[in-house]
């Protein structure tokens, strides 16, 4: 006999629960938005080796716009709320306008490929010679950023200003990224390199199953924007993945060149919070993104990856473009990721 409102310890269902709950606890838990910083909450340690070749600018806590060191991470705000937003990586871009503080009129030479030109200010931007888009008309001063994507033909582009034009940019993709300030000559941001590598990541990586989650917002749509990527390499080969191609969020397992798993989550939107999951285990794939769970793998073979690439960086068309709110690692193939992504 039991007392009333208690329950035994044996019931098949708590047993269930109690073993799900011990199992869903990550060996690797990177809180970017909330801790403003590279440490892992479950070590206390910063794992991760972080490097850009240039300074970047960001949006700091106040609203306003910062300048952040060479090898410094950027932890980017919104400018309207003030909302921690997370690690901002970005790919390698180069301005192509001089004195991009006040902007005057000038001509640049471009290529036959997109182009964005973006700025703050009421002033206009009309385009001449190899491109007649626009113009670009300024809705207001920070934080309001006019944008306008193009194609222009190879030539001499000739931007002619008027008005109140300020931290101006021109640059080849097809969506605008940090400005990147400039004065007598073109200058260059590099990319954003995030990685955890050697016992860093032996310290909590699991070969045969594991769960890696992410929470992301993207700031453009690039061909290829990657998530993440637990790899052997610098490439796709031998690894676990989490990006997006042609508007589609997608999970891969790769052994060697030989694909094991694909699995689609859906399309992903610019500017807005996005949660995906992907969890594996040997003929066990799994993925979800924002509660949807994705069509599971039942075949596969897994890689032996020996580090953790944050954003990515397989070449300047394989970054996130966007910034990290949270990256986890459950060392387990946990049995609810719609759950988990919701």
């Amino acid at each position: 006999m039991r007392l009333a409102g208690r329950l035994p310890l044996t019931a098949p269902w708590l047993k269930d629960a109690l073993w799900r709950k011990a199992q869903a606890v990550p060996s690797l838990d990177l809180r970017l938005a909330d801790s403003k910083s590279l440490v892992d909450s479950v070590s206390g340690q910063n794992l991760i080796t972080f490097s850009r070749a240039s300074t970047a600018t960001y949006i700091g806590s106040d609203g306003l716009l910062k300048t952040a060191s060479t090898n410094e991470p950027r932890f980017d705000h919104s400018p309207l709320t003030g909302e921690s937003l997370g690690l901002l990586v970005e790919e390698q871009r180069t301005n192509l306008l001089l004195n991009s503080a006040t902007l005057t009129t000038q001509s640049v030479t471009v290529t036959a490929v997109a182009h964005t030109l973006s700025f703050y200010g009421s002033g206009t931007v009309t385009l001449s010679g190899t491109s007649t888009a626009g113009p670009a008309v300024g809705s207001g001063a920070f934080p309001t950023r006019t944008t306008l994507t193009f194609t222009p033909t190879a030539g001499s582009l000739t931007l002619t200003v008027s008005g109140s034009v300020t931290n101006a940019q021109l640059e080849q993709g097809a969506f605008a990224t940090s400005p990147i300030a400039t004065t007598t000559a073109a200058a260059t941001r590099a990319a954003d390199v995030a990685s955890i590598t050697s016992t860093a990541f032996s310290s909590w990586y699991r070969q045969d199953e594991g769960t890696v989650f992410a929470r992301v917002v993207l700031n453009g749509i690039a061909s290829q924007n990657y998530l993440m990527a637990l790899s052997s390499g610098t490439t796709f080969a031998n690894s676990h993945l989490l990006y997006m191609v042609s508007g589609a969020l997608r999970c891969d397992t790769w052994v060697g060149s030989a694909l094991q798993s694909y699995i689609d989550i859906g399309s992903i939107s610019v500017g807005l919070k996005q949660s995906a999951a992907y969890g594996y285990k040997l003929s066990d794939f799994t993925a979800a993104r924002n509660g949807a769970l994705g069509t599971p793998d039942t075949s596969g073979s897994l890689p032996s990856p020996d580090r953790f690439m944050i954003g990515c960086n397989f070449g300047s068309s394989a970054q996130l473009n966007g910034t990290i709110d949270r990256l986890t690692f459950f060392p387990t193939r946990l049995p609810n990721l719609q759950r988990l992504t919701q």
